[in-house]
């Protein structure tokens, strides 16, 4: 499965979704992996210090976040831990869902889910219902390992550590 890029439009990363067989409902549930691991700075810079080539940063993030990223990412060799920072920062669930809401979303992937009323609708749900996203999000981890694995060396990437490729 080709996985959506940091940068990518919501209709870019819903079509490599529904590529899949998956629906907006189990395609927000999953993004909600994002609320673990970390985000090598390299991947947002733009987003926080020139989007789209303004020379000016997403002014669709929330003031105070913003400052935060800015801080915490300054060169391309840093990183932003999402367990610690921004709309994971409580934790695997909810808490990043109620970050979305506020615009305090590291990635832009991640925050595009609030641009359409399709997807933001469910990141509303899981933003108040934790028993509703864990349920959608194994249901969805189901489908999405019996979709599509890997069989062999040029068929993918089985990362051991996934913030570094082989």
């Amino acid at each position: 499965m080709e996985l959506p890029a940091p940068t990518d439009d919501l209709s870019v990363i819903l079509s490599k979704f529904l590529h899949r067989n998956f629906n907006e409902q189990e395609t927000v549930s999953l993004l909600g992996a994002h609320s673990i691991g970390a985000v090598n700075c390299k991947f947002i810079l733009g987003r926080v210090n020139n989007f789209s080539g303004t020379g000016a940063p997403d002014p669709t993030i929330e003031i105070d976040f913003l400052k935060l990223m800015q801080a915490k990412c300054r060169g391309e060799r840093a990183f932003i831990d999402l367990k610690n920072e921004g709309a994971a920062a409580a934790g695997f669930g909810t808490h990043f869902y109620q970050g979305l809401v506020q615009n305090k979303s590291v990635l832009r992937s991640d925050q595009q889910l609030m641009s359409e009323e399709k997807t933001a609708t469910w990141v509303r749900a899981y933003a108040t219902n934790n028993f509703l996203f864990i349920k959608d999000f194994s249901n969805a981890m189901i489908k999405l390992s019996n979709n599509g694995f890997l069989t062999g060396p040029f068929h993918g990437e089985i990362r051991l550590n996934c913030s570094s490729t082989l």
